[in-house]
């Protein structure tokens, strides 16, 4: 009896045009750095106007209390990892009563030098939010993880499903160019009338919108490329995608 054939190995994917794909990779690198940084800010500017409208004009010893409280509570709750022993209580308390102590004296120097916060810092955050949502859709198009229609190309036939899927990338590509075209002349018009960011006379509306041009041209370029890898047979297996 004679032993069974071994199974073919499959293909293996070689990427067409792997300058381009690396210098799309640093790209989106660098994007992903970008969001992480706005991220980081964003986080801190919500923070210090929380405590402003919540510590502002309010001393009260029982806030101290509950911060205690919730320190001790984190404390000795945490996950001790193999080989390390949890804290005995006076060690808990002590570092509890010292993480308690360092943020009440935090909150109370910052509110009485800043009594009235920074009130630049909720319209830059905005800006931020709005920077930061447009480079994630276009992360997600070099991601291959946008939204889409997949129950669409499953109507299609196997042989005219690649085809489908570069001319809608194409179409999409089109419109992408269509909202650049038109960013464009928003930017324009913004700093044609000199106009600032609310309570940021240092930042312009025009530069605040510059994320727009930018967030239309990676896409169409983007999904461009995508329409060309589909048409030519060279895009990426299926397998590679992130679920949408």
């Amino acid at each position: 009896m004679s032993a069974p054939t071994p199974p073919a190995p499959s293909a293996t994917w070689e990427p067409s045009f792997p300058r381009i794909r690396r210098l799309d990779e640093t790209w989106f690198r660098a994007e992903r750095a970008l969001c992480a940084a706005m991220f980081l800010a964003m986080a801190v500017l919500v923070l210090a106007a929380v405590v402003t409208e919540t510590f502002g004009n309010r001393r009260h010893g029982g806030d101290v209390a509950v911060l205690f409280g919730v320190a001790l509570l984190a404390v000795r709750t945490r996950t001790v990892k193999d080989g390390e022993r949890r804290w005995r209580w006076w060690e808990a308390v002590a570092l509890a009563a010292a993480v308690t102590a360092a943020l009440a004296a935090a909150v109370y120097l910052y509110t009485e030098h800043f009594p009235g916060g920074f009130i630049w810092a909720q319209k830059l955050a905005l800006v931020m939010m709005i920077w930061v949502a447009l480079l994630g859709a276009s992360m997600a198009t070099h991601e291959r993880s946008h939204l889409a229609l997949e129950m669409g190309e499953k109507l299609w036939p196997e042989r005219a499903r690649r085809h489908v899927k570069a001319v809608a990338h194409a179409v999409t590509s089109g419109f992408c160019l269509a909202g650049l075209l038109l960013s464009i002349h928003l930017v324009r018009s913004q700093a044609g009338q000199g106009l600032h960011v609310e309570a940021n006379s240092w930042l312009p509306t025009w530069q605040a919108f510059l994320i727009l041009p930018y967030t239309f041209a990676a896409m169409a370029v983007r999904f461009l490329a995508q329409a060309v890898t589909q048409t030519t047979g060279t895009a990426r297996p299926e397998e590679a995608r992130l679920p949408t």
